[in-house]
């Protein structure tokens, strides 16, 4: 009898929350369905970039087999939800096979003062928020 009982109690349940899960799941979808191509893209990469240009351009900027550096300055005027401490992680990921490199020739200036980086910066790409994209002479 007791089993009887539980059975019922749970089929209850089920079917009166069964229809609100599902209008959960259809809310969440709708909320994904108006993403833009960048967003489902960039992803988590949202609360890292001040501009979401930036990966796009690094990636189209840099060739495929070279190494980046990412240059964190304190001329940034636009922040992201997150620290800029999580740039240089959430970018090795997105611009693969792409490596980054202390030394290397590429730069992604990240509100840096480009005559720190010690020779002749040619900014390639950049935006209004003190972000750019270039190569060291």
């Amino acid at each position: 009898m007791c089993v009887v009982y539980v059975v019922a109690v749970l089929l209850v349940l089920v079917a009166i929350e069964l229809p609100k899960r599902l209008d959960e799941l259809g809310s969440v979808a709708r909320a994904n369905a108006s993403l833009s191509f960048a967003d489902r893209e960039i992803a988590g990469g949202n609360s890292v970039l001040a501009d979401q240009q930036l990966a796009y351009e690094a990636r189209a900027i840099f060739p495929p087999d070279a190494s980046y550096r990412v240059v964190i300055g304190p001329k940034l005027t636009k922040q992201a939800s997150l620290p800029t401490t999580s740039l240089p992680a959430w970018l090795r990921y997105f611009l693969m096979p792409r490596r980054p490199n202390d030394s290397a020739p590429w730069v992604v200036c990240y509100g840096c003062d480009p005559a720190s980086l010690g020779a002749a910066y040619e900014p390639l790409w950049h935006d209004e928020y003190g972000i750019s994209v270039g190569r060291l002479k």
